[in-house]
């Protein structure tokens, strides 16, 4: 038994650590994409928001580093260079970009009821009512809708970097496509694992209960 308790909390822990700093990421991301959309009309760059879409892009300086630009730099007291990793612009979304956006709505009340599904969890878990089929119910319900949300993140960022990539060029740099290299995977496939590995020991556990 001390054996399944361990492993439920370990399991329980690694999930919510992966998961508060990327729902973090994720509420700043929204907030400021509302932000940037209400921006699109005063900067008289479209009538419409769902024509413009506000985009970051990794760029790579394709001058040699003798010839960069410099800015002062106190604690030496000259100039020193620098270069640009990544800019920020406004590109026009292709139509796809548009329809994944809508699906963020879906996303977020089904990571919501997850979220709902965790807190029943942990007061469970303060129950000592830790292996049971509803315990694993609202695990997944948690993780995959939470995963669910990411992918609809990564999605979008690429449909956006790809319109960036064939809209925008920059005299002396290249621009970049890393979204899905970016893209914390291994982080979900642990989320996955581990959330797998909870539902197996749940059914280990109902299995030896029906043996005694």
């Amino acid at each position: 038994m001390k054996k399944f308790n361990i492993l439920g909390i370990i399991s329980i822990t690694i999930i919510i650590v992966y998961t508060v700093g990327s729902f973090t990421d994720f509420c700043k991301g929204v907030s400021d994409g509302w932000n940037h959309a209400e921006q699109v009309t005063s900067d008289s760059i479209s009538n419409k928001s769902n024509e413009v879409a506000f985009q970051r892009i990794t760029v790579r300086t394709l001058t040699p580093s003798s010839e960069w630009e410099k800015v002062p730099n106190s604690a030496f007291g000259k100039e020193v260079p620098y270069q640009t990793r990544s800019i920020i612009t406004y590109v026009k979304p292709s139509h796809w970009y548009n329809v994944i956006s809508f699906l963020v709505f879906p996303l977020a009340i089904g990571f919501f009821y997850g979220f709902y599904c965790l807190i029943n969890f942990l007061l469970s878990v303060a129950r000592r009512q830790i292996f049971t089929d509803k315990n694993v119910h609202c695990m997944r319900w948690f993780s995959y809708s939470y995963i669910a949300l990411q992918l609809h993140m990564t999605i979008q960022y690429w449909l956006g970097e790809q319109a960036a990539l064939a809209q925008i060029s920059l005299p002396g740099y290249a621009l970049i496509s890393d979204t899905l290299i970016e893209t914390d995977w291994i982080s979900m496939i642990v989320i996955i694992l581990f959330t797998e590995i909870f539902a197996m020991g749940t059914k280990i556990k109902e299995e030896q209960d029906l043996t005694i």
